[in-house]
């Protein structure tokens, strides 16, 4: 179906800004700094708060028409030193907007002149910078994030790795730290079982997750891989920066949690790279590059399918067995199916969601016996679900409503953020609140809908609103 209008209507995309101010927020100590007006920053600022309910460390340089007529560099420069110095964060991440783009300003070369600046200066020795390109008005959230990740390992791992040519070749450094995964399996069967074992523990994993994971996604994740000897670094680590959580110190400026620029640095001295996520694909050959390290891509680990997938994958690169633990919740999982496709049978699903979203959670319920009717999406990023859907296409919340309309209203269940609240009201069936933004909802960066655990906690959540339209019809009766 073709959709062609200059207007959106409650709209499902977000900014490309917001996507980077995300990635820069898992970063430990950081702040992010948005190069535009005070209203770019501000619509920023106040959605992520509604979000998560914590303080959110965004400031702008609140560039002024003069700025944004006659160049805003003088604003960019004087903001960075005014938060180094009365914050003194240890890094800063920049992102531009459509504002502070669109008079065609080179912004990346301030971004350089100033960082020689600080660096001639002496008085910024601490302060690591990053910058991202995000004008308003080309992409949307996860091109934004995707970017910003790729920023973040452009000025610090590329960097770093001709810092440490010199470690490279350093006798002293563990040759092991620096192999591919490849070198690291064929080492180890010429080993004895004890230095099989030393070795493995030694796996450091740079980890790359797409938006869409809740907070406890990330934390699950993270305790998954070190169930199976693998240290993982997070990029960006969402689950310990903005999990929600009373740092011991009290209130802070700056994000208390979040992935070490320094862990970002040797980004390249670890074993391999794992990217997860459909909006995260077409970092697959660019992360691999910069690092140098053997990638490996799945496109979602949620549903039976793909979560055995996963686990089989970490059965081979870390020479480990499936702990016990894991084993019971599939077993939980194909018990959830069981209990609850009564339910999904011959019921109509229908999502508004990011695309990863869109793909983990259909995964899911087509796995439990669902139809998934109609899908609705930010990007034209889609091909490889359109078998999934009926209907599936690029829009926003209104043609969403359009759809079901048009489709008789024969939905059961609508699954998006707090924007299509009214859209569920509207045609009297249930919504699951997932993604973003969900701002009349609280605890949801407690929910879990990865892995065998997470994907039984979606077919429970979801069935129990099922169930909820057949007791209210009971009653009526």
């Amino acid at each position: 179906m073709e959709n062609i209008k200059n207007i959106e209507i409650n709209p499902l995309k977000t900014s490309s800004s917001l996507g980077a101010v995300i990635v820069f927020l898992g970063i430990k100590n950081a702040v992010v700094l948005m190069h535009g007006s005070q209203g770019c920053a501000s619509f920023d600022k106040v959605t992520l708060t509604k979000h998560y309910r914590e303080n959110i460390p965004v400031y702008t340089t609140a560039l002024n028409e003069l700025g944004a007529i006659l160049g805003g560099s003088s604003y960019l420069k004087a903001g960075v030193k005014n938060i180094a110095d009365k914050i003194n964060p240890a890094f800063i991440g920049i992102t531009s907007t459509g504002l502070s783009e669109v008079n065609g300003e080179d912004i990346h070369a301030t971004f350089n002149e100033l960082k020689k600046e600080l660096k001639e200066s002496g008085d910024y020795d601490n302060l690591s910078l990053a910058y991202v390109s995000t004008p308003d008005y080309d992409g949307n959230f996860e091109e934004g994030y995707k970017n910003a990740i790729l920023s973040l390992l452009q000025t610090f791992c590329i960097d770093d790795r001709e810092n440490l040519a010199g470690a490279y070749n350093n006798e002293t450094i563990d040759k092991n730290n620096i192999r591919n995964i490849s070198d690291y399996k064929n080492n180890d069967k010429n080993k004895d079982n004890g230095a099989k074992d030393k070795d493995i523990k030694n796996i450091r994993a740079n980890v790359f997750c797409p938006f869409s994971f809740t907070a406890m996604d990330f934390l699950e994740l993270r305790d998954l891989l070190e169930d199976f000897g693998i240290t993982p670094v997070m990029i960006p680590d969402l689950g310990t920066s903005m999990d929600g959580h009373l740092d011991e110190n009290g209130y802070l400026q700056t994000t208390s949690g979040g992935t070490d620029i320094e862990d970002l640095k040797k980004a390249g001295l670890n074993n391999l790279n794992i990217i997860i996520g459909s909006s995260l694909k077409s970092l697959i050959a660019p992360v691999k590059k910069i690092t140098g390290l053997n990638t490996y891509y799945f496109s979602n680990v949620s549903g039976l399918k793909n979560t055995d997938l996963f686990f089989k994958f970490l059965e081979e690169i870390s020479l480990r067995k499936t702990p016990e633990r894991y084993k019971r919740q599939k077993r939980q999982l194909m018990d959830a199916y069981l209990d609850t496709h009564f339910y999904f049978l011959g019921k109509n699903i229908a999502i508004a969601e990011g695309i990863d979203i869109l793909d983990s959670f259909s995964e899911v319920l087509s796995e439990v016996g669902a139809n998934i009717k109609i899908g609705v999406t930010t990007s034209k990023a889609y091909e490889n679900l359109k078998n999934r859907f009926e209907i599936l296409t690029e829009g926003d919340i209104d043609l969403f409503g359009e759809l079901i309309e048009n489709d008789g209203n024969g939905i059961d269940l609508v699954i998006s953020n707090s924007n299509a609240g009214y859209t569920a009201e509207k045609i009297g069936v249930p919504i699951l609140k997932a993604g973003f933004p969900l701002i009349d909802r609280i605890g949801h960066n407690f929910k879990h809908y990865i892995l065998y655990k997470g994907s039984a906690n979606l077919v429970y959540e979801a069935a129990n609103l099922l169930m909820s339209v057949n007791e209210k019809l009971m009653e009526e009766v």
